[in-house]
This record gives C-alpha cells, sequence and structure tokens, in this order.
C-alpha cells in the first residue's frame, strides 16, 4: 500500500530521517515537509498560532519529528486539515515529549486519528493500524538476513529486511561483512560502537533512549545468525 507520508519536524532528527527515506525509495510518497519553529501553543486557540506559511499536502500518515513540547497543540489540528488517519510520533528525546501527550492522543482519537508514541521509532514493530504498518515493512525494529561462514563463525553477506527510519540498520550493515563473531561479547561491543557511531537518539542516565536502540539493533544482528 504506498500510503501518503506528509512530515512534520524540526531539527536534525527529523532531517536524517527525511533524507533517509528519501534516498531509500520513499521519496514518491512523500507528499511534503514542513519546519515547525513554532515554540509555543496558545491553549485556549491553538489554531492561531498555525504558521501561515505552512504547505499542507493531504496524506495518509502525518510523521512527528523533533518539534518543540509546546507546538504539540498543532498535530491535532495539521492531522485533520491534511486528511491524515495516522500519526507516529516517536519519541527520541526525552526533552521534546509533547505537553500534554495524554490529551493530545485523545485528541486525536477523538477526530478518528490513529496515534502511537513509539520510543525510539526503531522499535516499532507491527501496528493495529494498516497505515502505520505500511511503513513499518520497510522502516522500524531492524531485521536482517545473514550469510555466515558457520566453521570460521564469520559474516560473509549481510540483507536488511527492515531499515531503522534513520539509516543507522543499513549503515552498521555496511561494516559487518568480513567481522568475526566467535567471541560473541566482542562481537556486540563492536556492533554497539558502530551503532553509537551513527545514531543521534538521546543518551542518558534517567532515559538512555541512544542504549535501547543499540540493544534493538545488536539483537536484531543476533537473531539473524543462521
Amino acid at each position: 500500500m504506498n500510503n501518503r507520508i506528509y512530515i512534520l519536524y524540526h531539527g536534525s532528527f527529523g532531517e536524517l530521517v527525511m533524507e533517509h527515506l528519501a534516498t531509500s525509495g520513499y521519496a514518491d510518497r512523500m507528499v511534503g515537509f514542513s519546519d515547525l519553529k513554532v515554540t509555543s501553543v496558545s491553549l485556549d486557540e491553538p489554531e492561531n498560532n498555525m504558521p501561515e506559511d505552512i504547505p499542507l499536502r493531504e496524506c495518509d500518515l502525518l510523521l512527528v519529528l523533533g518539534i518543540f513540547p509546546k507546538a504539540g497543540d498543532l498535530v491535532p489540528i495539521i492531522a485533520e486539515r491534511t486528511g491524515a488517519t495516522a500519526v507516529l510520533w516517536p519519541i527520541e528525546d526525552p526533552n521534546l515529549i509533547p505537553e500534554g501527550k495524554y490529551s493530545i492522543g485523545e485528541e486525536l482519537k477523538k477526530k478518528g486519528i490513529h496515534v502511537e508514541f513509539p520510543e525510539p521509532l526503531c522499535s516499532l514493530d507491527r501496528s493495529d493500524n494498516e497505515v502505520v504498518n505500511s511503513f513499518v515493512d520497510a522502516f522500524g525494529k531492524p531485521k536482517f538476513e545473514l550469510r555466515v561462514n558457520a566453521k570460521k563463525k564469520v559474516i560473509e553477506a549481510v540483507k536488511v529486511i527492515r531499515d531503522t527510519p534513520c539509516g543507522s540498520a543499513s549503515k552498521v550493515a555496511a561494516k559487518l561483512v568480513g567481522k568475526s563473531y566467535k567471541d560473541m561479547k566482542s562481537f556486540e561491543e563492536q556492533v554497539g560502537q558502530m551503532h553509537d557511531n551513527e545514531c543521534v537518539a538521546y543518551m542518558g542516565p534517567e532515559r538512555p533512549i541512544m542504549q535501547q536502540a543499540g540493544r534493538l539493533l545488536a539483537d536484531a544482528i543476533k537473531e539473524a545468525i543462521p
């Protein structure tokens, strides 16, 4: 299903995901994108804070990436105006969790719009919503297919079955050929370092989202070893 995607973003994470989707065969599905720089919104009349220069386009999926927490009340308005039936709003940085997340989610549901807040976006596996599932067919929780030399315990070829939305999985995959997994602990440490060099998710002791994403990637690679 070639669902149309509109991207509402702010910051480097959104730019990274947009670039990766565009270069991974999804350019024709991306009907539009807007850098939402709004830092605060009126609680009583949020529509008054809608930027006039946002070129809204009809879509099926609204992808929200890295906007300011206080701009969240604009999302239900934008989702309704674009005709979106689903919203994906990943949490990659706890400092950008939308204020009023629960009430925003309830407002979207009242409008008949499905919403999910995956943390992080690469943890997304399957959904009850077919529009989200169409996206997850290609991007979400990483999945690989490996060809190995079982005797030498060396990786000979890697195929990315499902990439991460930011592209970290495909970037790491390109570096795996020739790697030995004989010492699994050492191998996982190497994978973790390669991931951390590519991942832009938040990393802090209270919410180590980057570490969570790295674990998802390492587990996916281990599961793919025959």
